[in-house]
């Protein structure tokens, strides 16, 4: 006989009901052989509050509190009770929400205290206080690399918009070249000063040059083009400001960097943004497609009478999700790796996509082996290090005749004088 009797695994637990301005907490203790006591009171959100309720919970001789993942505002009552010694657990509020009809602070509370002391749910991966704070400076970050992308598209229009046709011209509209031309035009500088200023590379597209500067902006139009200007420098300077604080920051877990930066797609940038996000406790997931699913980019499951239907990727950490299908739009162009001809297999069948989407996925996986293992990322296909050596064989063999380190002879043979 199967016995499916729902057991206590937490004689003392509380469920708490956050909110922006005010915590509804129930306490349940359930004694051997009789009924469970509860007791719900309502503390404020600000500091006196909450730590009236820790010290009204330690009275209590509470072991475990279950809480949502509500917004930012979790973070400082989980905090508070695990600094108080309490097994704080938080829960998708997807995953244990109730019928509908029973909906109030206090129910909400006695629910989530139910659902801690019978373990009717998996508590969800919290990372540790140091990489929760780490993640507001790479994701401010990241929000300022996208601010500074569409301000450069806002520049891009008004140059379109004067006839300054600047982008068709270069590759990169705020490099060397493109900032000359820039500052020369609201300067007001003559065309030929500007076109000497060039680079000697550039020479092939002097005669376009030419023709665009001909050009006129309005007076509107150069006071819209030097503030937006204005703007993205002081866009770069933030970025390079909040780059420098999260390399130093995460300067001992400079392996873990490296590690990530040997797979193909991943930058120094990208491989940061990955740390702060997943944590130094990869071993906290049971595999890599429990980690993939986290992520955000393992496909959903939706299979009825035997059929399996398309399905979109799992909810799952979006920032991660983000910085992943970035990563494999690189991969997909990297050439020499398995993750180049996995997305053009799969582009010809699922579409860019969808095939891109997959690739992430790969790749989530390929991180979690390699901070699982601490080993450096290997192409199954690819030798690297003999890609390596071929590549660079001819530059060293150079390097060593220029200092007499290796001298070939007449019978060709060749000797190496690592004393010289």
């Amino acid at each position: 006989m199967i016995n499916d009797e729902l057991h206590v695994v937490h004689a003392r637990v509380a469920g708490l009901d956050i909110h922006k301005m005010q915590t509804t907490a129930s306490v349940r203790i359930c004694e051997r052989g009789g009924h469970p006591q509860c007791e719900t009171r309502t503390y404020s959100a600000l500091p006196s509050g909450m730590e009236q309720m820790v010290q009204w919970l330690s009275e209590h001789k509470i072991e475990a509190a279950a809480m949502e993942a509500t917004g930012v505002y979790w973070q400082r009552p989980l905090d508070a009770l695990v600094e108080a010694g309490i097994d704080a657990k938080l829960y998708h509020a997807q995953q244990i929400k109730q019928l509908k009809g029973r909906k109030t602070d206090v129910s909400d509370a006695l629910w989530l205290a139910r659902v801690c002391q019978f373990g009717l749910g998996s508590a969800s991966y919290v990372a540790t206080k140091e990489f929760r704070d780490l993640r507001d400076i790479s994701r401010q970050r990241r929000q300022l690399v996208g601010e500074r992308s569409r301000t450069r598209n806002r520049i891009n229009k008004v140059l379109d918009r004067s006839g300054l046709r600047l982008g068709g011209i270069l590759t990169d509209v705020f490099g060397f070249n493109g900032r000359q031309v820039l500052e020369g035009v609201l300067e007001s500088r003559p065309r030929q000063l500007i076109l000497d200023s060039l680079t000697p590379h550039v020479r092939k597209k002097y005669d376009l040059f030419a023709d665009a500067l001909q050009a006129e902006l309005s007076e509107d139009m150069r006071f819209t083009l030097e503030n937006l200007l204005r703007h993205h420098d002081h866009l770069d300077q933030m970025i390079e400001r909040f780059t420098q604080c999260l390399s130093q920051r995460l300067q001992p877990y400079c392996d873990q960097l490296d590690l990530l930066c040997t797979i193909p797609g991943i930058c120094f940038d990208s491989a940061m943004t990955l740390l702060t996000e997943i944590g130094a406790e990869i071993k906290a997931f049971d595999n890599a497609k429990s980690f993939a699913a986290w992520s955000g980019t393992a496909p959903g499951n939706n299979e009825s009478a035997g059929k399996r239907r398309n399905a979109r990727i799992r909810h799952g950490n979006r920032h991660l999700t983000v910085c992943l299908i970035e990563c494999a739009h690189a991969a997909a162009r990297t050439k020499d790796c398995q993750f180049q001809a996995y997305h053009k297999s799969l582009t010809v069948r699922r579409g860019y996509r969808r095939a891109t989407v997959a690739v992430a996925n790969k790749m989530a996986r390929t991180v979690y082996a390699v901070l699982r293992d601490q080993r450096p990322y290997r192409d199954p296909v690819v030798n690297y290090e003999e890609l390596v050596i071929r590549r660079n064989a001819p530059r060293w063999i150079q390097q060593l005749t220029q200092f007499n380190i290796l001298k070939r002879h007449q019978d060709g043979s060749v000797t190496i004088n690592w004393d010289s």
